[in-house]
């Protein structure tokens, strides 16, 4: 059955990321849980709060697609994540609302996602995934990500 479990985090594409965190940290009070790399990119994962999450992607490869995405729009909001029950089911939820998700990877345990692209999705693009969030809290814990 699909579920929407909640916004897991909001995301920021960045060309410089000790500038943005310095203002995730500084202004916003957040604190950095994670940095690690991931397909060709990095990310950095942000607590702030109670337990809302920031994120900040970015790479050194000019070709890489978050630099694409700066360059065509800017530093700024580029995705949002919404933390899902079944993968599976919400693509299928998706497709029978007339959406197209795609860049569906279901391969990897403890991280399966999918995207709407902005056209379908409020000019957002937003992605769904599964995963089991207490071996995420783990890795956080243990500092592998860092």
């Amino acid at each position: 059955m699909h579920k929407v479990e909640k916004l897991d985090h909001v995301a920021f594409a960045v060309k410089d990321k000790d500038l943005a965190a310095a203002f995730l940290t500084r202004v916003l009070g957040a604190r950095e849980v994670m940095d690690m790399e991931w397909g060709g990119f990095r990310f950095t994962s942000f607590l702030l709060g109670s337990g809302s999450m920031l994120e900040l992607v970015y790479s050194s490869d000019p070709d890489n697609f978050v630099n694409r995405f700066i360059a065509r729009r800017g530093e700024g909001l580029h995705h949002l994540t919404f933390k899902v029950s079944d993968l599976e089911a919400t693509v299928e939820h998706l497709r029978g609302q007339g959406l197209n998700p795609f860049d569906i990877n279901t391969s990897n345990p403890l991280w399966k996602e999918c995207y709407l692209h902005p056209r379908e999705a409020l000019g957002t693009l937003i992605q769904f995934a599964e995963f089991p969030e207490e071996e995420w809290i783990k890795i956080w814990e243990q500092g592998q990500g860092k």
